[in-house]
């Protein structure tokens, strides 16, 4: 495999990397960031934050030359956590706030990237490095894989089990919570068949299992009544099919991606 950055610009971008992450989720106390919430680009401790950010960042890269890209790691994350704040300032809504928190993140490590290619001027090696893997059918093809899992599998599961789902009592069910575990679980069984552990997906198939043997069918407040029927056993029986429909479509996708990487 062709080998694009050194060592020493490798090493260059995980330390900056491992200085963003410290500064952003293991050196600011609870109360800074309470304060920033409240007084966005007039806390006085968003400006601490910044500086900060700029003096570990220093620290992990260890060269006055580069003064410069200091100085724009520090101004630039001051920016970004202003503007977050502001939009974050005007909503309380979780969605939202993940929503800008992933918005947030990506930036701050877009332009560390950005950055480190101007450091090292490796524009060019990236250019090379896209070339090379963009076109790859083999990476691309798995991340098809991912994409059917993530979409259009879950679809197809609803409308298979659409007949049933009349039956089924949600009510006392976290929202949307079984579309994420089943995107969750038929992309853990996707990656467990690309690298040929087919063992770890029978514990994966016991762990449910025995969730579902443990869940109470009734909670105080929610028993079975004429107006709100509900069986234990139905409710079993829809999530067996909905389980081993998502196990099995994962699995038969893996192996047959699997197969075509062969060719």
């Amino acid at each position: 495999m062709t080998t694009f950055f050194t060592y020493e610009e490798g090493s260059l971008l995980i330390r900056l990397l491992i200085a963003h992450c410290l500064t952003d989720f293991f050196m600011q106390p609870d109360h800074w960031v309470a304060d920033k919430k409240k007084n966005t680009w007039r806390s006085k401790y968003l400006w601490y934050h910044g500086l900060v950010t700029g003096i570990i960042a220093w620290v992990f890269v260890w060269n006055l030359y580069v003064w410069w890209a200091i100085l724009l790691i520090t101004g630039t994350h001051i920016l970004i956590d202003t503007l977050k704040l502001s939009f974050g300032h005007r909503t309380t809504k979780v969605g939202t706030e993940f929503r800008l928190f992933i918005i947030d993140q990506i930036l701050h490590i877009t332009v560390i990237v950005v950055i480190w290619l101007w450091i090292i001027g490796g524009w060019h090696k990236m250019n090379l490095l896209a070339r090379e893997i963009l076109p790859d059918y083999r990476i691309l093809l798995r991340m098809f894989g991912y994409l059917i899992m993530a979409g259009p599998v879950g679809f197809v599961i609803q409308f298979l089990t659409r007949r049933w789902s009349a039956e089924i009592n949600t009510q006392d069910s976290l929202k949307d919570a079984g579309r994420w575990i089943g995107i969750l679980e038929r992309i853990l069984i996707l990656t467990l068949v690309y690298i040929n552990e087919f063992a770890a997906i029978g514990f994966l198939i016991t762990a449910k299992s025995l969730l579902r043997v443990i869940d109470k069918p009734f909670t105080p407040g929610n028993e079975p009544s004429l107006t709100k029927p509900f069986s234990a056993r139905k409710h079993t029986e829809y999530v067996l099919i909905g389980t081993f429909l998502s196990f099995a479509i994962a699995i038969i996708t893996g192996l047959l991606i699997n197969r075509l990487l062969e060719f």
